[in-house]
């Protein structure tokens, strides 16, 4: 810890000089007298008052010799000191301070202890959730466990960032995770399927309140890096726009080189044009979880050409690019300065909002349930409508 610096004290004495000048001028007539008397008299006059003068200028050096710089002579002036003196004074002076100063770091620091322990602790209990309990004490910084590994990312603070507030979300009796602003519900209830769904009856989903659905319509094989279109997307796409939901289309990606992304995203542009444009198109970039993915093996700035290219391309077809991905994708594996200006879909389970940076839609739940499908579906919430 740095302590303050003590600066050196000059001390001054000033010192006044008396000078007095006495100017006798007397005319004196002389006489001029061819004898001379009274020249011995005149020379011994002149020694005595000369002795008399230096007795009185060394009393005087004596007296203010001794009264100025003996200390044993009693004075009302302020003491004075040797140098030596001073040193040792200034010395045990900043010693002094210096223990203070330690004594109050120490007690200040164990209160900060005992206090962030407690705050830890009571968050670890409340939440279950090792991130969520850490973040209070890092405001500035993203969090993020990626391989067994915590990692502490400052925010960039000149990206755009969220003006979401986490106080103004909230969950429904029915599960539903909704967000508010002055107390009205400005969020739109949506969903993302897949073949996984099996056969979704669209009617009673809409009836269920869903506004929007994002549909799979291609994936790479993550191992085998074979491009193929999901079996139901056409009638996901159909289904969905005719029971009045909005729909958009996903690419699973697992591309690696510039032509196996132009592939995915011609293919979605491809499997898209019957129903025209104007639909957002999302590139899915993510890890596999449990196991290796081919883009795993991707630089972040790699990774980030292969984005930057498909949304080019998608954009340029007269649709609209997005992206998703997860807070570990976001912040560890690709370059999100570059990614500024594209809409994003964030993925995030947590019932704790947190994500400094803008994003369009957020999926909160892998295991949601809304009528008219079977099983588990992925639940979304839409920020600013894409329709």
């Amino acid at each position: 810890m740095n302590l303050k610096d003590y600066d050196d004290i000059d001390f001054y004495e000033e010192e006044e000089e008396l000078a007095e000048e006495e100017s006798y001028s007397e005319p004196v007539k002389r006489r001029k007298e061819k004898k001379k008397k009274g020249h011995g008299g005149m020379i011994l006059v002149i020694v005595l008052m000369s002795v008399a003068v230096l007795a009185a200028v060394g009393a005087a050096i004596y007296l203010i010799f001794f009264t100025r710089f003996d200390q044993n002579v009693t004075s009302t002036d302020k003491p004075i000191y040797t140098q030596a003196e001073l040193d040792e004074e200034l010395h045990q002076a900043k010693l002094a301070a210096d223990q203070r100063v330690n004594d109050a770091f120490d007690s200040g620091f164990e209160e900060g202890r005992r206090s962030t322990l407690t705050g830890l602790m009571e968050n670890l209990i409340a939440t279950g959730s090792s991130i969520t309990s850490l973040r209070p004490f890092y405001p500035d910084k993203v969090i993020v466990v990626s391989q067994g590994q915590f990692n502490f990312v400052d925010i960039n603070k000149d990206l755009k960032l969220t003006d979401l507030d986490p106080n103004g979300f909230s969950t429904n009796v029915d599960g539903i995770m909704e967000y508010s602003v002055n107390g009205e519900v400005v969020s739109h209830k949506g969903i993302d399927v897949s073949s996984y769904q099996g056969v979704i009856n669209w009617p009673m989903v809409a009836a269920d309140g869903v506004e929007f659905a994002i549909i799979r319509v291609t994936l790479r094989g993550y191992g085998t890096g074979r491009l193929v279109e999901d079996e139901t997307f056409d009638y996901n796409f159909q289904g969905a726009a005719a029971a009045g939901i909005h729909p958009g289309a996903y690419v699973f990606s697992q591309a690696i080189t510039e032509e196996e992304v132009i592939e995915e995203a011609q293919s979605a542009i491809d499997k898209l044009a019957p129903y025209g444009t104007g639909y957002p198109i999302i590139i899915d970039v993510e890890r596999i979880s449990g196991g290796d993915g081919r883009m795993d093996d991707l630089t972040p700035s790699e990774r980030t050409d292969m984005i930057l290219k498909f949304c080019e391309v998608v954009s340029g077809a007269g649709y609209k690019p997005y992206i998703y991905y997860n807070t570990e994708m976001s912040i560890l594996y690709v370059d999100i300065a570059r990614l500024e200006n594209i809409p994003k879909w964030y993925a995030s389970y947590s019932s704790d909002f947190f994500y400094p940076y803008d994003i369009d839609i957020l999926q909160y739940s892998a295991t949601g349930r809304v009528a008219g499908i079977t099983g588990d579906v992925d639940m979304d919430i839409c920020f600013k409508p894409f329709w």
